[in-house]
Formats: C-alpha cells, structure tokens, sequence
C-alpha cells in the first residue's frame, strides 16, 4: 500500500512540475493561455499609429498570422491622432487599444490628458519582464509612471560632416565645433523649432554638459555663425554636396537618404556620446480599450524576440531588446559596444522645451 502511495506521489510530482528547463517559459502559462484565447474571441486590434505603410504591413502579417487576430491601423502624425483620440474620448466613445505616439506628443500632450494607464500590470511573458533583455539594462520606458516603452533604439548625434571636408579624428568633442577653423562651414538647423536641432539643444544642456555649461556651449557656438536654416533636406544636402564641411541639428534619416546615393556624408560621433530616439516606435495603452485583452497579447509580443525582430526590420533601425540580428540596419544607427547613449525620456522633452526657448535668444542674430 505504500509502495503504490509512493508510486502514486511520484507521478503527481512528474506530472505537475514544469518542464525541466523551461520553468522560466511555463511561468504563468495558463494565465497567458486564457488571456490569448480571449483575444482570439475578440477578433481585432484598434491601432492609432505613426508608423510607415511597410511597418503597419509588417506587424499585421506576423501578429495576425500568429494571433488569428486582425490589425486595424489609423495611421497619422502623433499630434494629429491625439486629437482625434481626445476628440473620440470627449464624446464618450474609446474606439482605439493601442498607440504607437512620438514621445513629445505622449508627454506634453496625452499624459496630461490622463490618456494612458501604466503598462507594467500588462507585461506578463518572464522574457518581456527581464530587465537584462534590453539595452539599458531596463524596460525602456519613457516616464517614471511607466505609460510608454521604447520599441527601437537608433543612435543619433544630431550632427552630420562631409567626409571629403572633415578627416577622421578632427572632430571628436562637441566642443571642436568652436574651432575658428570651421568659421564659415556649419550649418544649423533653427533649434527653437521643434526638430533634431531642438533635440540637440536639448542634449547638450541636458545629458552633455548640464544646464550652466550647456548654456555656454550654446553662446559659443552662436558666435561662431553658422548659418541658420529651417529646410530640413536642404540643409543636409548642402552638407552631402560640399556646400557646407558640417550640419548641425540634422535629422538622420536625410543623412541615409544622401549617403544611400554616393554621396560623402555620415554622422559625425562625439565622446559626449549621443541620443537614442526612437522616435514614434513607442507603445502605449488607453484607458478603457474596446479588446483589453487583445491589447494585452499586442503589448507583450511587440516586447518579444519576433516582435522587436518585426518592428526594427519595419523601420530599419536597430531593436531595443540585445541580441537580436536584423539585416539591413544602417551602421550610423547602431551603439557601439562601450560608447555613451542615453535614451529619450520624459525628463529629456522637458528639457527640450528649455532648450527652445534658451535657443530662440541665443541664435536670435542669425535668423533672417
């Protein structure tokens, strides 16, 4: 009788324990499971994206196909699907599960609003959970109340030379820029316009140098007189055909659209290192979604291996989870091993807001 008691626990332990090795994957399964299967039941996903027709397609083939759950896609700027959420919301209708917002847009305009709710409950898989997964070596989100997530991480310096003009190593502080040497050779887009030039503003009186010396940086560089412009394609275009050895304030991907024709141009990196901003591939959830729990499988797969792999090949730009291949990226983009990158944050679009109006008084004299 005991030997069969024995037999009889032997096998309820067998049985009832997970898998060896896959304790980590089985860990709250079932509740995943049903969370799934609810999803299933209510067919389809709401999406207000800013996000590229290739991305969109990207994410409907690969969640879709895995989920058996259709993606319905309302696509615009960030500030123009914000108003038509707060518009919808006013009216008492919540139509839409999932965001994909710029940061600025989410910050100064939804958070305020109340838009959101913390993601953290929603994140349920242990791989999405594992802060060692991603870059920082934490769930990237934008704000301490963590309502948003970082999807992609490209590494910009705001700052593109003319390879032809500018020799390797000339330049390798934010700081050479002062150089009389480059008299006559820079040209800035307007920082007190919300852009790259803004971000790099901000950058430098945020994360570079601090408010007092990145304020003096600032009235340095202003003396130098670079040129002032507020054309975005015209302004790397000078750079990449040699009109201008430099540019400041430039936006990346007219740097790749430049450099992907022949032409000498690449983005400049400094020792102060450089921002990851990933732009409108953050993920954000609103209050009362139509599918919660469709909303709740989107979130942690977005967050998974195939759907950082799916995003980042989307918008070509490296994921914000480590070790993950995805060919085609541009090497501009990408952080080298031990080189400073700080991620966009809540505290970092506040600054930028300083960071305009410092700019719009310091470069007051080169505006024309």
């Amino acid at each position: 009788m005991k030997k069969s008691l024995r037999l009889l626990w032997s096998l309820f332990v067998l049985f009832a324990l997970p898998e060896a090795g896959h304790s980590g994957e089985s860990a709250g399964k079932p509740e995943w499971d049903k969370i799934v299967a609810a999803a299933k039941k209510e067919g389809s996903l709401v999406i207000y994206a800013e996000l590229d027709p290739d991305t969109r397609q990207a994410l409907t083939s690969v969640f879709g196909k895995k989920f058996g759950i259709q993606l319905e896609f309302v696509a615009g700027k960030s500030a123009e699907i914000s108003k038509r959420y707060l518009s919808e919301r006013g009216a008492g209708l919540h139509l839409v599960d999932v965001f994909h917002m710029g940061a600025g847009t989410a910050v100064n305009i939804m958070k305020p609003q109340n838009a959101f709710v913390s993601l953290e409950p929603y994140l349920l898989l242990p791989e999405v959970k594992e802060r060692n997964a991603y870059l920082f070596g934490e769930v990237p989100y934008l704000d301490k109340d963590k309502m948003a997530i970082a999807l992609i991480a490209p590494y910009t310096s705001y700052v593109a030379v003319n390879t032809s003009m500018v020799k390797e190593g000339e330049l390798k502080s934010y700081k050479d820029l002062l150089s009389p040497k480059w008299k006559g050779k820079v040209v800035l887009y307007d920082p007190a316009i919300p852009s790259a030039a803004a971000g790099w503003a901000a950058f430098m009186i945020g994360k570079a140098y601090g408010p007092d010396e990145g304020t003096t940086f600032l009235k340095n560089f202003a003396a130098t007189q670079p040129m002032m412009i507020k054309d975005v394609r015209q302004q790397v275009e000078w750079v990449a055909r040699g009109k201008y050895a430099i540019g400041v304030g430039t936006q990346h991907a007219e740097i790749s659209n430049f450099k992907m024709l022949g032409l000498p141009i690449f983005m400049q990196r400094f020792v102060e290192g450089g921002n990851i901003n990933p732009a409108s591939a953050f993920v954000e959830r609103p209050v009362n979604p139509p599918h919660p729990n469709a909303a709740t499988v989107y979130l942690n797969w977005v967050l998974t291996e195939e759907g950082q792999k799916t995003v980042a090949e989307g918008m070509s730009s490296p994921p914000m989870r480590k070790g993950i291949a995805v060919k085609g990226i541009d090497p501009m983009k990408i952080v080298k091993p031990g080189e400073k990158a700080f991620l966009t944050d809540e505290e970092f679009y506040h600054v930028q807001g300083k960071a305009m109006n410092l700019a719009k008084e310091i470069f007051a004299a080169l505006r024309q």
